[in-house]
């Protein structure tokens, strides 16, 4: 008799809020973008800091970084509005 492997409703489930959009897959990719946008500021600082000004060069890299961080986190808060309100509207009562 072979041994059947069967998912985990949880599994299933998990799945199926991808599908649907009910999950959201892009909040860790942010997390790496923000990492290679990091190091493309420091890069492109650095580049200007000795190439062209080094006072343009430490501008940009406190700015940018700065600059991209909050890019970043906005991104983040709109998911998190997004996984706020679902949670909501999954509670009894709340007529939706």
């Amino acid at each position: 008799m072979p041994v059947q492997f069967r998912k985990k409703s949880g599994e299933r489930k998990l799945m199926k809020d991808y599908l649907l959009f009910r999950k959201m897959i892009t909040p860790p990719f942010i997390h790496i973008i923000f990492w290679v946008g990091v190091a493309a500021v420091v890069i492109g600082a650095l580049g200007t800091m000795f190439g062209q000004s080094f006072l343009g060069g430490l501008v940009m890299l406190v700015l940018g970084v700065v600059f991209w961080r909050i890019s970043c986190e906005l991104m983040l808060v709109l998911f998190s509005i997004h996984d706020r309100l679902s949670e909501i509207a999954k509670k009894p009562g709340t007529g939706i």
